[in-house]
């Protein structure tokens, strides 16, 4: 049998954890327990590290239940209580994943109302060194920016290099959440400095973490990775710039040729934009509306760098957008025919752009079908039905069913059904 763990109870007397006053109504004969007998502000303190069976007594006379508002704690015996005496209420804490203490409570709750709070403390987890941002660049004159240093110990900030200082040194002590200046030299090289700052627990209990610091070189340096293709549905591209220096985006032509409007940068909802210097790659989208047309179409964007020293770089992209398929239309069949009407389905399916439109065309002459009346039918999924009405008893029809999309509309082969000459089940006698 697993024993029950023992753990400290702040504030509370040592018979009880909770204690329930009597509820309206209830017959219970029990000796009712003055809530007064629970002092306020009772509180558990746990460790950070999993852990189960925390035991909080509980003596009522009457129905009660039990919850928590975090998600870290889990009541496992009971969720609810009902009658006299004591009872145990259990509860188990999973590890911690912040690096500060985190409070949560359990309440205990008579149907009339009447509760008890139960605050559960518990200690942080693992010991973390957690730096925000994770790297760092600087354009070519450096300059100052901060580092923020999340932790739940003591910890040391230590530079790599003489151009790089922290709170004018290059070393801090530091414990929990702190601030830092970061100081980085004017690069007088063409080609980027590297260093780093790197992060210690003072009891090296966590791995160090490093944060590299790049200052960017006097010589522009821009590098493009290439962008997805885009479907005919339309949707966005995504193309990544590392520049030393800001740098724009511009789209400077399109093919075939024509209207603007269907491309624009997400970031602005422009055709142009401005981008930071950064020493990884930023990512850049463009949004693209449907095309209509089964002809691709092509962006092209020019990315160049802005600095001042000269020297600037220019680097052409160019993204595609696919062109639209034509609806694909199977053969309809018949599933209901009657002597004046007839019900067929068919299946129609478009590989990006949506079918906005299907139905069946039928005539009496095979000839005349492209020219024969229209029945609209019904899209379910990629299944379509349609019903004819109006038709002549014991008369052969030829039908083909169609769809349509934005970029056209396709056609099925040609079928034949013949209506019926009699009543049957479901038919009018006198149609």
């Amino acid at each position: 049998m697993m024993k029950h763990k023992k753990y400290s109870i702040v504030m509370m007397l040592p018979i009880i954890a909770a204690v329930m006053t009597a509820c309206s109504g209830d017959n219970l004969e029990a000796e009712v327990v003055s809530g007064d007998r629970l002092a306020a502000g009772t509180v558990i303190n746990v460790s950070g590290e999993a852990s189960k069976d925390h035991v909080i007594p509980v003596e009522a006379n009457c129905a009660w239940t039990v919850t928590s508002d975090v998600n870290w704690i889990t009541i496992t015996q009971p969720s609810a209580g009902r009658g006299s005496g004591s009872q145990s209420i259990l509860f188990d804490v999973a590890a911690s994943t912040v690096p500060t203490t985190q409070t949560g409570t359990i309440t205990i709750k008579t149907g009339d109302g009447i509760e008890r709070i139960v605050t559960v403390n518990q200690r942080p987890g693992a010991i973390v060194v957690v730096p925000s941002p994770a790297s760092m660049f600087f354009i070519y004159e450096g300059g100052n920016q901060t580092l923020e240093v999340a932790s739940n110990s003591q910890w040391t900030a230590t530079s790599s290099i003489e151009w790089l200082t922290i709170n004018n040194g290059q070393s801090v002590n530091g414990e929990g959440n702190q601030q830092l200046t970061i100081h980085a030299n004017e690069n007088p090289n063409s080609d980027a400095l590297i260093g780093a700052i790197t992060l210690t627990d003072a009891d090296h209990k966590a791995a160090p973490v490093t944060v590299y610091v790049q200052v960017g070189g006097r010589t522009p340096k821009l590098q493009l990775t290439p962008a997805n293709e885009v479907s005919a549905a339309g949707g966005t591209a995504t193309f990544g710039v590392i520049s030393n220096f800001r740098w724009d985006a511009t789209v400077t032509g399109l093919s075939p040729a024509g209207d603007w409007d269907w491309v624009r940068f997400v970031f602005n909802n422009q055709r142009q934009m401005i981008g930071d210097p950064s020493g990884m790659p930023v990512d850049v989208t463009m949004e693209f509306d449907p095309n209509p047309s089964q002809q691709e179409r092509v962006v092209y964007v020019v990315v160049a760098t802005a600095s001042p020293l000269g020297g600037n770089v220019e680097k052409l992209i160019q993204i595609t957008q696919r062109g639209a398929t034509m609806p694909v239309v199977y053969l309809p069949h018949t599933t209901n025919i009657k002597m004046d009407e007839a019900t067929l389905t068919f299946s129609a399916t478009s590989e990006a752009l949506p079918i906005t439109a299907c139905g069946v065309l039928y005539a009496e002459d095979p000839q005349m079908v492209d020219q024969g009346s229209r029945a609209v039918g019904t899209l379910n999924g990629e299944e379509a039905t349609v019903t004819i009405p109006n038709l002549h008893s014991g008369t052969t029809y030829y039908v083909k069913a169609y769809a349509t999309s934005a970029a056209g509309t396709t056609y099925s082969e040609t079928m034949s059904f013949k209506t019926r000459l009699t009543p049957g089940r479901n038919d009018n006698p006198n149609p």
